[in-house]
This record gives structure tokens, C-alpha cells and sequence, in this order.
């Protein structure tokens, strides 16, 4: 790889950062994470039998070098993400260790979303987190595989499968990154776990551990590896009363998984006037 560090220089939003990396070097879907590391002045990447954390920043006050270690109980699409997470505590100059302890960060942290948290660490985790995201599923690509592929829960598996990434991370940021209002909720046994919506998607009167709407796909056993058609649903199946009347047309997709989970993809039209 021809990147350095000095391509970075001077720039300090996560988002930038991730852009800057895929502007200076040509990568492939499946962004090499590991090879991308040692470019940017990581000396090692260790995998640990440990259960203390999913992965580990070693580096120095100025951050001359550094030593990632990383569980290797992990799945290997979480181990992926922890490296990219790591590799934006290293590259994001306000992010410092503590009086040179390794910047450990546990499975929560790999989920924290809220860059404006008033908590510094969780505010860190945050921004590490986007950084990985845009750097392993950059919006641009996102957004052109699905122009190519279309809007389906069918795309949605094969860009994880072509990025490298787990499905939940790859719907996350075809929510984000789709121009029109979709969202996608997991879920298991019946039973919402979480969901994505995008801006524009009305509001889900649902929350965690709530029953699936009982006329939805994903309130039914699904066969692990089953599609549903996608079909034309009432929007009072699923949205409040006052943001049905907005709905022109709203469709539905599920998709059984193993033990239980599923995932279901939504898509809205909206009537603008209302």
C-alpha cells in the first residue's frame, strides 16, 4: 500500500478520515483491514483468548506506533470492525490513552452511536465507531450496490457477504445511506431486539423486547434462509394512525434466520402534502 499517515495529516473528523483512505488508496469491497493497519503505523495486530474485551489499543502518548490486540473468540466480522475501531482510536489525534494504559473496549463499545454524548469515553467509542463503519461500507459504494442490486433484504446479504461485514452492520448503513425512507428491524422469536430507521421513515411506535405487530412476517416462524416476497402492507400494521395517512404505499420483507432471529426490511412511500 502507497497510504501513510501524512495523507492523514490535519484531519480530524472520523467520517473525513475513513473518505481520505479510500481517496488515496484504491481498495477493494472487502477493505484488507489488517494490511491497511501496518500502512498506517500499526507495528502488530495480536489475537488474545481473552474474554476481558473485544479489542485493545497499546500505543504511546504521541502516538508514534501502535499494537492492536483483539479477541479471538470473536466472529471474524466483529474482529474486522474492532480492528477498524482501533484504528480510528489511533488516527483521530483527540483520542489519548491515559497514562499510557491500553484503550480497551468491550462489545458495548463496538455499539455506541452518539458522537454528542457528554460521557468523553463514550463519546470516543462513538466516533471510533464511525469511522470503522464509513471506512468498511463507505456511503458511496453502499449506495451504488444497491442501485445496482435494488432494495431488498436479498442485497442487503449479499453486500455483507461482499463486504466483509456482519449483516447488521451492512443494514445499518444501507439505512444511512439509501436516499428514501427504509428501515430494518431485527429481531427474535417475535420479539423486536433493535431497529434502524432512515431520517425520513416515519416514527415506529415499537421498542426493545416489544411483539413484532402480529400481522408482520417477522412475527411468524420463518424458515432459516427464507425470503419472503416483498408485498404491500396495510401502513397501520405498522406506523401510528397520523403517520399512516402520510403513507401512500409501504411494503415489507423478512428474512427467518437461525434460533429464532429474523430480519425485517420496510420501505415507505410518503404523500408529501400531508
Amino acid at each position: 500500500m502507497n497510504i501513510s499517515r501524512l495523507d492523514l495529516d490535519g484531519v480530524g473528523s472520523p467520517k473525513r478520515l475513513a473518505e481520505c483512505i479510500h481517496e488515496v488508496e484504491d481498495l477493494p469491497l472487502a477493505v484488507p483491514i489488517e494490511d491497511l493497519c501496518y500502512a498506517l503505523d500499526i507495528a502488530s495486530i495480536r489475537p488474545l483468548d481473552t474474554q476481558a474485551f473485544e479489542a485493545a489499543l497499546i500505543t504511546d502518548a504521541v502516538k508514534s506506533s501502535g499494537e492492536i490486540l483483539v479477541s479471538r473468540q470473536s466472529p471474524l466480522h466483529r474482529r474486522r470492525f474492532s480492528l477498524a475501531h482501533e484504528l480510528g482510536h489511533f488516527l483521530i489525534e483527540a483520542h489519548r490513552p491515559r497514562e499510557g494504559l491500553p484503550m480497551e473496549c468491550a462489545l458495548s463499545d463496538l455499539n455506541q452511536s452518539n458522537a454528542r454524548d457528554r460521557d468523553r469515553r463514550r463519546r470516543m467509542e462513538a466516533e471510533a465507531n464511525r469511522f470503522a463503519a464509513h471506512l468498511l461500507m463507505p456511503t458511496k459504494r453502499i449506495r451504488d450496490y444497491i442501485r445496482r442490486s435494488g432494495i431488498s433484504l436479498e442485497t442487503i446479504v449479499a453486500a455483507a457477504r461482499d463486504f466483509e461485514v456482519s449483516k447488521e452492520a451492512l443494514a445499518r448503513a444501507f439505512v444511512n445511506a439509501w436516499s428514501e425512507p427504509v428501515a430494518v428491524l431485527l429481531s427474535r422469536d417475535g420479539r423486536v431486539v433493535r431497529f434502524y430507521r432512515h431520517e425520513d421513515f416515519p416514527f415506529l411506535p415499537l421498542s426493545t423486547n416489544e411483539q413484532m405487530p402480529p400481522e408482520s412476517f417477522g412475527s411468524q416462524s420463518l424458515t432459516p434462509g427464507h425470503y419472503t416476497e416483498i408485498e404491500e402492507v396495510e401502513p397501520d400494521a405498522w406506523l401510528s394512525e397520523r403517520e399512516a395517512a402520510r403513507a401512500l404505499t409501504l411494503t415489507e420483507q423478512a428474512l427467518g434466520q437461525r434460533d429464532g432471529h429474523a430480519i425485517t426490511l420496510l420501505q415507505v412511500e410518503l404523500d408529501e402534502d400531508e
